[in-house]
This record gives structure tokens, sequence and C-alpha cells, in this order.
């Protein structure tokens, strides 16, 4: 997390999440739901532990993850700027405890802290330049390079930093390929072949990166291949 993250999620933990109002919840099972697309967006919600997925599915339920969220982090700000009602839904990949913030009670709190506001709108700011990101990638990335891309991104932010240069990353093939936004064969087809260029390993719903280093310099690899082709 950068410091503006840091210092929002110190300040919600120590003065806001013990105020009266604010009530706990702990889901105990994976995909667990804490709010549906179409459900009224009228609390905020803060996650002490656990991680949990931001998506939005299609007609034929077919999935995208547009975030996923660790420990630390606010979700749900549609609250905070107007929407009647949510158009994503959220839920749980790794369980945890989360805090449920009603809106008017988070205002007002934000109203006696003017910094507060500043380092929401930054945290706004930046999820919008991810969602820009992802749409830049699916429109002119291919899935190989999509999943290198993504494999160092959730290593370097929520991963579990093993024994040397080792990344465990929490997540199913099906959950990365709701990530990068391919099918599920694709996904699977790549990443053997990624697994046999000894990038990673597959584990029981984990991915196990050697060297980020090396999935990085993979990365500009592949988008240097890729613009040669052009």
């Amino acid at each position: 997390m950068d410091l503006n993250s840091t210092a929002l999620a110190s300040l919600v933990r120590t003065e806001l999440v013990p105020l009266d109002g604010v009530t706990k919840f702990s889901p105990n099972r994976r995909f667990a739901t804490v709010y549906s697309e179409g459900s009224p967006a009228d609390t905020v919600y803060f996650l002490d532990s656990g991680l949990v997925k931001v998506h939005k599915r299609g007609d034929e339920g077919k999935e995208i993850i547009l975030q996923i969220l660790w420990s630390g982090m606010l979700f749900g700000e549609q609250a905070l700027t107007g929407e009647g009602l949510r158009e994503v839904s959220a839920e749980i990949l790794q369980e945890g405890a989360i805090y449920v913030i009603p809106c008017d009670l988070f205002q007002h709190f934000c109203d006696g802290k003017p910094q507060l506001w500043r380092m929401i709108s930054e945290m706004i700011i930046g999820r919008k330049k991810a969602l820009e990101k992802k749409i830049e990638l699916l429109c002119l990335r291919d899935v190989e390079y999509r999943i290198l891309y993504y494999m160092a991104e959730l290593a370097e932010t929520f991963g579990l930093k093993m024994d040397g240069q080792e990344y465990s990353i929490p997540l199913s093939q099906g959950e990365l390929a709701s990530m990068v936004g391919a099918t599920r064969e694709t996904t699977s087809t790549t990443l053997n072949a990624l697994a046999r260029r000894g990038l990673l390993r597959l584990g029981r719903r984990q991915l196990i990166l050697p060297s980020l280093d090396h999935v990085r310099a993979a990365a500009v690899d592949r988008s240097a291949r890729m613009a040669a082709r052009v």
C-alpha cells in the first residue's frame, strides 16, 4: 500500500471503526455476498482482513473481476457519489473481517477531518485509473501479456512472500481468468505454457511465482515481440 492508503487505513481503524453504528461482518466462507448489483448504495465498507472481489456479471453468467481488495481498503464508495443503487457486486475471496459503516455516519466523520476527503478523492482517482488500465489491456494486449501483468501486480499488492524471491497469489485459475477477461480454457492453456517456462507453479487455488523479476521481464519481452509484429 502507498503512504496515502496506509494513512487512510490507520485513520479508519483507530477513529472510525470504534464509533457507535459501525457493525462487524465476519463471513466464514468463500463467495459469501457482501453486496449485490442493484442493492441500495447506503453503506461504506472497510476490509480489516481477508480478500474481496468486486465484479460484474453478464446476462449469460460470464463474470469479470474489476478489482480485488485486501486488508486496509475501503470499498463500496458508490454510496459517497450519490448512486442510489450499486452497479457492481462484491464477494468474499478469502475469509476475514469487514466493518459496515452507514453512509451518513461516514460522511459526518469525514466532514470533521478535511484531510480524509482528500485521501478518499485520491483513492477514487486511483481506482478510476486502474479501470482505465484494465480497458487498455483488454483492448490492446493479448491474454499472455495480461496474465503476466496481473500476476506481477497481484504479487506486489497482496501476494504472500515465501522463501527467497517466491510469491504465492491466493487465486484459482478461474478467478484469474475473470481478472484478465479470458475464458477458463485459454487461461489454463496459457498458465501451463508459462509454467513450462519456469515462470510459475500451479497449486490448489494459488499461483506461485519463483521470481517476480522474471515475470516482469517476461511481460516486457512479450510486449516487445507483439509490437514487432505490427
